[in-house]
């Protein structure tokens, strides 16, 4: 019997369900920040901001004098802001007939194409937008990997920067799964979770994190310059995001995602900061047009040699940059990350004036507004479904680019 009673919060609720159920990346980051939005459909409008507070990293002093004698760790928290950037929807249009469907048949004939194209298009936007904040990166750029290994090196990123060993998870290519799932075949045949990876097409669990094929893992492309950089700065402060470089050719160009490492600058311990062998890796954080070869270079993270130390020293005058791949060059950029590296928030649309409609909230956090207006003359009815929503890297240490 057809259902006369198919209702917006019933089709808002589905397709809340629906997003969901087809977004893996945003269904395994953090949410929790968007509380601070409010509970209730208060309205929220596009560029409204939360920050999301990061707890100081403390210091360890020795003997029985007070801070070594000198000041104790400072206590106020840093921040990043998490905006509501972003409004995407999907428009239908449909008659009195359609809703006389069952739900089942509406959500599989109209609801679930169109929820999948708009949770693909939000997927690909927070995906770029988090390995856009990500400085770490393994493999070798141009070629897919082909072992586990390359996999073990980015688990080994996250380990080396304290990323809590539970909640990874990998977001990652249909050319890696399938590099994967071949060269894993004589070694898990046995696991379950390798052998459900040949039924279904993906891996399952491996390295500490559960990886998941996806349609819209980003590509990053180098600029025009990638080679000859120099650090043209003979005083880098601490703290600096940012730096003159020279060396380059008129104008060239780079690139917002390409990485790159500073010669004599390596990484550190977390919390002894004791240097390692390998250096610090950064990546560009917004596009750069040279001028006559120069120019200032954005970067993350934040370069800092003696308070809250993360690298070894300074950036040195002259210091020559080296970035990875090569240039004017996209490379697809799969993903490992600890669910709180980065947050996103949805925060919930009212219904306007004159219009049907439904606000569904998730206990995950997804919000999906469900809005109708007719159109009496043509009996039709239009009907939009939108999400709002914002992102942030917290901490894009404990994430680790796999690049192809």
């Amino acid at each position: 019997m057809a259902n006369t009673n198919l209702t917006h919060q019933m089709v808002a609720r589905e397709a809340a369900k629906i997003f969901e159920e087809e977004s893996p990346f945003t269904s395994t980051i953090n949410k929790a920040r968007q509380e601070e939005f409010g509970e209730a459909v208060n309205g929220y409008q596009k560029g409204d901001t939360v920050k999301v507070k990061i707890p100081p990293v403390g210091k360890v002093f020795t003997g029985s004098q007070f801070a070594g004698g000198g000041s104790a760790t400072d206590s106020v928290e840093t921040y990043v802001n998490l905006q509501l950037a972003t409004q995407k929807h999907i428009a239908l249009q449909f008659g009195a007939k359609e809703k006389l469907l069952e739900l089942t048949d509406f959500k599989e004939r109209f609801l679930r194409p169109q929820i999948r194209t708009l949770s693909s298009v939000v997927e690909a936007d927070l995906l770029s937008q988090a390995v856009n904040g990500t400085p770490n990166l393994v493999g070798t750029a141009g070629s897919v990997p082909t072992t586990m290994k390359t996999y073990a090196q980015a688990r080994a990123k996250l380990q080396a920067y304290l990323a809590p060993p539970g909640d990874r998870y990998t977001i990652f290519s249909s050319s890696a799964n399938t590099e994967l799932v071949d060269a894993s075949k004589a070694l898990f045949h046995a696991n379950d979770q390798i052998e459900r990876g040949f039924l279904r097409g993906s891996i399952g669990e491996a390295m500490g994190a559960e990886f998941f094929e996806h349609q819209s893992v980003p590509s990053v492309t180098n600029g025009s310059q990638v080679a000859s950089l120099l650090v043209n700065n003979a005083a880098i402060a601490e703290g600096a995001t940012s730096t003159p470089v020279d060396g380059g050719t008129g104008t060239n160009t780079v690139k917002k995602g390409s990485v790159f490492t500073i010669a004599g600058v390596y990484a550190v311990h977390p919390l002894t900061g004791t240097a390692t062998t390998t250096l610090q890796q950064f990546v560009v954080t917004a596009d750069l047009t040279l001028s006559a070869g120069a120019g200032t270079l954005s970067f993350y993270p934040a370069v800092n040699a003696t308070t809250n130390k993360n690298v070894s020293a300074l950036p040195a005058d002259n210091a020559a940059l080296t970035f990875v791949g090569s240039a004017s060059t996209a490379y697809v950029q799969n993903l490992m990350y600890h669910k709180d590296a980065f947050t996103a928030a949805f925060a919930p649309l009212p219904v306007l004036a004159s219009c049907e409609g439904y606000t569904a909230r998730l206990p995950s956090g997804v919000s999906v507004r469900v809005m109708t207006f007719g159109d009496g003359n043509n009996d039709y009815e239009r009907t939009r479904i939108d999400v709002l929503y914002g992102f942030a890297t917290v901490r894009g240490l404990h994430a680790c680019r796999i690049t192809e």
